[in-house]
């Protein structure tokens, strides 16, 4: 891998381009930390997708968080095309000496060359990396693979040197405010400490079972807590929550679908625990400090486990590759199958997955789920 040395010392401007969703965006935080703890006088922006601005926005060391030009309601495509054009022309009359593009899509390495800075930076493909992509850049960087963190991987493109690992995600004062009125209309005493569920994914084959989720929010009450739905705003998890919230035979709380990203991180803040699937809420969660219990099918822990916040090792804070995994304050419960993880949106393209669904309560969850709440609560 090519040492990247994010010259020069001392870049007016540092633009930091990620295209994917809102969970990658957030574990993009500790890089502008780091650069910026660097560059304390550079002025920093990112440019991600429309969808993920509050994952960045408010971050004390980011100055500016702009989006893609994204296709709207029956668009044609050459109006979509026009306005990405004046996208690249005002991102040109920017003063960067800096871009970094944190993934290896076409669109971020576009951005990359159009934005001029003199030094651009990007994760290519190494050997069949196609020669136009690495014409754009002045510093492709293999990605490096392995058993690594997203937030690790992130980091390497600020090169060796000292690091922040604390990813942040800051509700606003009115953000909070909002959060804590809806969940004290939900009935909410304060008697019992919340433990925040999230059942939901838009990735039905990270889901687990209804009968389980609804199993663990009663086993939370059984406990002394209290269980605090969470799903996204979509009408399938809307369903599936629904769905859950029929099974359970003890109270429980509601709030599927009515918080903004910003007002499920204060509302994380609130819950003791976390448990749920690997999702951006998860994320979410252990950006809040807030312990996480996670589920895990397909995807690989080792690189997109619940990041402990300051954790301070290398490559990940999750060594095995799958099975029962604990980074405090957080603990992972994936199935110890040779199949996991495949990385594949299902078993045989079904979109459903059965390291999730075979997950049982009683045997494999339980267990963990009771120690957490004793330790917790003691």
């Amino acid at each position: 891998m090519k040492s990247t040395d994010v010259s020069p010392a001392a870049p007016r401007g540092i633009l930091l381009i990620k295209s994917r969703h809102i969970g990658d965006v957030l574990l993009m935080a500790p890089l502008i930390s780091t650069l910026k703890r660097r560059h304390p006088v550079s002025r920093i922006a990112a440019l991600i997708k429309r969808e993920c601005a509050p994952m960045l926005t408010g971050h004390p060391d980011l100055a500016e968080v702009m989006s893609f030009p994204e296709p709207l309601p029956g668009e044609k495509r050459w109006r979509l095309l026009w306005r990405q054009l004046r996208a690249w022309i005002a991102l040109a009359r920017g003063t960067w000496d800096l871009a970094i593009n944190t993934t290896e899509g076409d669109r971020g390495i576009l951005n990359a060359f159009f934005s001029r800075a003199g030094t651009r930076i990007s994760v290519v493909n190494g050997r069949r990396e196609k020669s136009w992509r690495l014409f754009m850049l002045t510093d492709p960087i293999p990605f490096r693979g392995g058993k690594r963190h997203m937030v690790i991987h992130n980091l390497d493109l600020a090169g060796p040197g000292e690091q922040d690992r604390v990813v942040r995600l800051v509700p606003s004062k009115a953000e909070r405010d909002t959060a804590l009125e809806k969940l004290r209309k939900t009935g909410w005493d304060a008697q019992r400490p919340l433990v925040q569920i999230h059942p939901t994914s838009r990735w039905s084959f990270k889901c687990w079972t209804d009968t389980g989720m609804a199993k663990a929010a009663d086993f939370v009450y059984e406990m002394g807590c209290l269980a605090l739905f969470t799903c996204g705003p979509g009408a399938e998890e809307r369903q599936r929550l629904d769905a859950i919230l029929a099974l359970c035979d003890r109270p429980c709380l509601d709030l599927g679908g009515q918080l903004s990203l910003k007002e499920l991180a204060a509302i994380s803040g609130e819950a003791i625990l976390y448990f749920g699937v690997d999702t951006a809420p998860m994320h979410i969660a252990a950006s809040q400090n807030t312990p996480v219990m996670a589920l895990f099918g397909p995807t690989g822990v080792y690189d997109w486990g619940p990041w402990p916040n300051g954790w301070s090792g290398e490559d990940t804070p999750y060594g095995a590759l799958r099975g029962v995994q604990r980074s405090d304050p957080h603990l992972v419960i994936q199935k110890d199958w040779a199949c996991v993880p495949c990385g594949k949106a299902g078993c045989e393209g079904t979109k459903r997955s059965r390291c999730l669904e075979e997950l049982d309560f009683t045997t494999e969850v339980l267990p963990w789920l009771r120690e957490r709440l004793q330790t917790l609560r003691a």
